[in-house]
Parts: structure tokens; C-alpha cells; sequence
């Protein structure tokens, strides 16, 4: 008998222990069951190897619980071990992995985690930025950077992925090429490469004349530039931003191609420089980029300029300089 037939067959057999146990319910309370989990990067390369292990459920006599997992859609059978090992698809999207714990005369239970496959890179996960292989770029440390050139400014049109600083999105290193990473400040004003800076807000004022803002204020508003700074995206197939009558059609006149990619609290550094306890927030919502000035009269207080899916205006706020992570678009002079 094949293992793929045997999975099968023990799978069953579990699903008609729980049939029967819910049934029972409608007559008696059954015993159930509780607090099944597992860890799973919810953010994975194609073709990486993840290996599961179901936790929290024990069996109240001592008895002993079995497992059946699944990923949906590319398995067709059941796996009834323990210590789960998947080898995911090298086809860009999300899959769902499912785990059921079950034992005689138990109502069973089931936890659910959703793990996209993703790659970064030109036209990968993230698609119809409007940039294109043959368009101006540099090149550091393997990765590409496009770029554009807005009046006397040349700008970055993909957020920075340095990896030696920073944190990628929801902590899966995978994520850097994708969404760029998540810079302090202090990280950000030392990330640009060599010949590129942070952006002060005299740079950001220059690129607002470029996109026809009239009368632009230091550290105020830019009116209805977003859709001409956003792309109209796709992230594995999906578009990024919902289509908002105020923001109007997007255009990405500017050519920099700004993506929602969201905003982190960062939380305390460890001494190996990474960021353990980063919580990432706003993705399809915001696309937030730090600025180089600090706030004159706010000490640990520095400005970032960022975008909303709903509204038409970049605005401009303070944050805290060692705990918030915004993402970073380089420039350089070209004049």
C-alpha cells in the first residue's frame, strides 16, 4: 500500500472520529480537544524547506493525539506526522497550511497559518511598477536600483534593501527585495550608497515643483501628488491599492513607482543589530519614507513623508528616531 494511500485512509478515518464526535454534540457535550498551534513564516522563498511542529494540545487522559496536515493548493493527500516537513512550490502566491489534531472520542481541532512565496526582484512578486530592465540603474551588492531623474535630482524608484541595517517586513528576510526594508532614522541617514543621501525636505519641496505643486510649504502638505507617485501595483497577482474616487486614476507621472508597503515600531535593537520584537503595520495602506531633518525644537524627533491608499496629498509627520522604521528612497544630485 502506498503512503499517499495510507495518508489518505487514516485521514478519514480522523475526519469520521470528528463527524461522529460533532454529532454527538447535538445529544451530549463531548470533550474537545484545544489550543493546537504552530510557528510558520508567514513569508517564504521558492522552494524553501519549513518544518512545523504541532504545539499546545495535550490529551486529557494522557492519551495520545495524532496529527494531519495539509498545504492547499498543492497537496492532494494528507500528512499524518508529527514534525511536518514541506518543501514549498517555486510558483509565486499564497498557500494555506492546515494542521488537525484529533484522538478517539475527542472533538478535534484545527489551526489555520497562510504563507505567501514570494521573490524579490524586477517584475516578481511585485509587478506593473512601470519600471522596465532597460531603464537608468545602479547596481550595489547585487541588488538593482532604478532610478529617475526629476529635475535636478536623480530619485530612487524602489525603496532601499540594505540588509546590513534595518529590518525586513514581518521579520522574513525574503521580504528585503520585495518591500525594501525598515530603517531607524540614524540607519536610514547611513544606508544610501555611496554618491546617494537621504533625502532632506529641500529635496522633497524640489520634487513637488517637479509634480506641479504650487506654493509647497517646508513641512507642509503636497496637494494631489499621490497618484502620481504610486504605482498601480500587484503584489503575487493582486492589486496593492483599491481604486479611491478622491486619489483619482493612478498615474505614476513621476516614475517613482512608491508602493504601500507600510511602517514598522521597530522596538529595542539587540546587540546582533536586528530588530526581534518589530511590529509591521499599514501595508496596502501607507508608503512611508523618512526624510534627513530632524524636528529643531522635539529632541529624538525627526520628519518622514508618506503617502495614504484613500487620500491625494503626501503628508508629512514626526517620529520617534531610534523606534520607528520607515522606508528609504535615495537621491543624488545629477547637475
Amino acid at each position: 500500500m502506498s503512503l499517499k494511500k495510507l495518508n489518505s485512509i487514516l485521514m478519514i478515518a480522523a475526519l469520521a472520529v470528528a463527524v461522529i464526535s460533532c454529532k454527538d454534540e447535538e445529544q451530549t457535550t463531548s470533550p474537545s480537544l484545544s489550543g493546537l498551534y504552530f510557528s510558520c513564516p508567514s513569508y517564504v522563498a521558492p522552494e524553501q524547506v519549513v518544518r512545523m511542529e504541532p504545539k499546545g494540545v495535550t490529551h486529557p487522559e494522557g492519551g495520545e493525539v495524532g496529527y494531519c496536515w495539509k498545504v492547499t493548493p498543492t497537496m492532494t493527500y494528507y500528512d499524518t506526522t508529527s514534525l511536518f516537513v514541506h518543501w514549498f512550490s517555486d510558483t509565486l502566491g499564497t498557500y494555506k497550511v492546515t494542521c488537525y489534531a484529533f484522538a478517539d472520542g475527542y472533538t478535534g481541532d484545527s489551526y489555520i497559518r497562510e504563507v505567501a512565496v514570494v521573490k524579490g526582484g524586477l517584475d516578481q512578486s511585485i509587478t506593473n511598477t512601470g519600471i522596465k530592465n532597460t531603464d537608468k540603474k545602479i547596481t550595489v551588492d547585487g541588488h538593482d536600483y532604478y532610478y529617475a531623474s526629476l529635475g535636478d535630482l536623480d530619485w530612487f524608484r524602489i525603496n532601499l534593501e540594505d540588509t546590513a541595517m534595518g529590518a525586513p517586513f514581518d521579520n522574513a528576510e525574503v521580504t528585503s527585495g520585495v518591500f525594501g526594508r525598515f530603517y531607524s532614522y540614524e540607519e536610514a541617514l547611513a544606508a544610501c550608497p555611496d554618491g546617494w543621501r537621504l533625502p532632506t525636505e529641500d529635496d522633497w519641496l524640489s520634487l513637488a515643483g517637479e509634480l506641479g505643486v504650487q506654493g509647497a510649504a517646508r513641512y507642509g502638505e503636497f496637494t494631489d501628488v499621490a497618484s502620481k507617485m504610486l504605482a498601480n501595483a500587484y503584489f503575487n497577482g493582486k492589486m496593492m491599492l483599491e481604486y479611491w474616487p478622491q486619489v483619482g486614476e493612478i498615474t505614476n507621472e513621476s516614475g517613482l513607482s512608491m508602493i504601500p508597503s507600510g511602517y514598522a515600531n521597530l522596538g529595542a535593537k539587540s546587540s546582533e543589530g536586528t530588530y526581534p520584537d518589530a511590529l509591521f503595520h499599514g501595508i496596502l495602506e501607507y508608503a512611508v519614507f523618512w526624510t534627513a531633518d530632524k524636528v529643531e525644537d522635539e529632541p529624538g524627533m525627526a520628519y518622514a513623508r508618506y503617502l495614504i491608499n484613500d487620500q491625494p496629498d503626501m503628508m508629512v509627520g514626526k517620529f520617534d528616531i531610534n523606534t520607528f522604521g520607515a522606508s528609504v528612497r535615495c537621491v543624488r544630485d545629477n547637475k
